[in-house]
């Protein structure tokens, strides 16, 4: 979308918020950038910053920047990073999303009363990788931005909480393996930033075993993406927002399906893979920035307490899982 002059205010506020973000997170890793530029942002988006001049800029920069951060993310993972997990480890994750799917779906539905698009957009996000996932399901199911956003606001909460819990409990849950740690940290917790930072609470070799897990739900996105614009063709119960027709895949997901093919079978130099995952993290949290700007108290107090309710129950059941499965496989 093309940026206009009355977007340009918002914009830099928007930007000035996430370099901040960044820079605190270095004194705060157990929050780390994304969930500080997110909590930053509500706060100064319904005081300071509530101006209707930020809006338009705000709104851009909520929505355009991750897409690219999303294509982008191609160039940091590799068809090879299925073989090395080998086929219980794939298998663990496989199982892991599908289920953790099948549940948050049910749970919305029957327990929590949710839109089915609200469910969805909290499996994608809890199954794959957070706020990145919510951005690319929402426009493949015809979502609206308040469902968007506040499912992007309760992931993203949940994960906060994973990563301050898991680390601590971890190995009483699964032992004191990296790689099982890894699995369980890589296999739940949800956004990319949060793995890192969760694995890093535990040991520098944790880190290696859960952003390998992690990166395998990444490459999945796609398929998630699919099968859920397929379901919103058929549950059309929300008649405010019509199911798009045909499967609408997000020119952004097609990038980093050919960015990750071109990565897995061509030596492309270094400085683009790292320049790639640098801009895809500061995007990321660009995008939780504007999500906090653009979240305002009066959604986050119609969405109340069911909605965070929801995410940790999904968190407490995700962790569950994990663990089941883990003893199972490995």
């Amino acid at each position: 979308m093309r940026i206009k002059s009355n977007m340009i205010s918002g914009i830099i506020m928007t930007l000035i918020l996430s370099v901040i973000s960044k820079f605190l997170a270095q004194w705060l890793p157990f929050l780390g950038a994304e969930g500080i530029a997110m909590l930053l942002g509500i706060v100064l988006g319904n005081t300071l910053l509530k101006q209707a001049g930020f809006a338009p800029g705000m709104k851009w920069a909520e929505k355009y920047p991750i897409e690219i951060g999303i294509a982008l993310m191609g160039l940091t993972v590799t068809l090879r990073t299925i073989e090395q997990l080998k086929l219980h480890g794939i298998l663990f994750i496989l199982l892991q999303m599908s289920l953790t799917i099948l549940i948050v779906l049910w749970l919305g539905g029957r327990l929590f009363k949710v839109s089915p698009k609200a469910a969805m957009l909290m499996g994608a996000g809890n199954a794959v990788c957070g706020s990145s996932a919510i951005a690319s399901v929402a426009p493949a199911i015809g979502a609206t931005d308040d469902q968007r956003r506040t499912t992007v606001a309760t992931v993203s909460i949940t994960g906060v909480v994973l990563l301050l819990l898991l680390p601590a409990v971890g190995p009483y849950l699964v032992g004191q393996h990296n790689i099982l740690l890894g699995a369980l940290v890589g296999g739940v917790v949800q956004s990319v930033g949060q793995v890192v930072g969760t694995a890093a609470l535990i040991n520098p070799t944790v880190v290696t075993y859960a952003t390998l897990f992690k990166m395998l739900r990444v490459i999945l996105l796609t398929i998630v993406v699919i099968v859920f614009s397929k379901m919103a063709q058929k549950q059309q119960t929300d008649t405010t927002v019509v199911a798009p027709k045909g499967i609408k895949i997000p020119w952004f997901i097609i990038a980093f399906v050919v960015l990750l093919l071109a990565n897995s079978f061509m030596m492309l130099p270094h400085v683009l893979t790292t320049g790639a995952k640098s801009i895809s993290g500061f995007f990321g949290i660009v995008n939780l920035a504007g999500i906090g700007l653009n979240l305002k108290i009066n959604t986050i107090k119609k969405a109340g307490g069911k909605f965070l309710t929801y995410g940790l129950v999904t968190g407490l059941v995700q962790v569950i899982l994990a663990v089941i499965l883990i003893r199972i496989l490995f």
